[in-house]
């Protein structure tokens, strides 16, 4: 799982709503500092909740489709 990637962030995008927190299943976004962190990536399952749930396209999933 070491090529695991986590959502793309984009703090100037971003207004610190807190939606993409609040929306997350596992808990893996926080607010610190007055900007939204990855706190816990490890956790990440890559649904993509954060993703739509953000009004201002602040997080970007970049899927890659692999074959194994």
């Amino acid at each position: 799982m070491a090529d695991w990637k986590i959502p793309q962030l984009n703090q100037e995008k971003c207004v610190v709503c807190g939606i993409c927190v609040d929306v997350c299943p596992q808990g893996v976004l926080a607010l610190q500092a007055e900007e939204v962190i990855f706190a816990r990536p490890q956790e990440c399952t890559y649904c993509g909740t954060c993703e739509e749930s953000c009004p201002h396209g602040a997080v970007a999933c970049s899927y890659e489709i692999g074959w194994a």
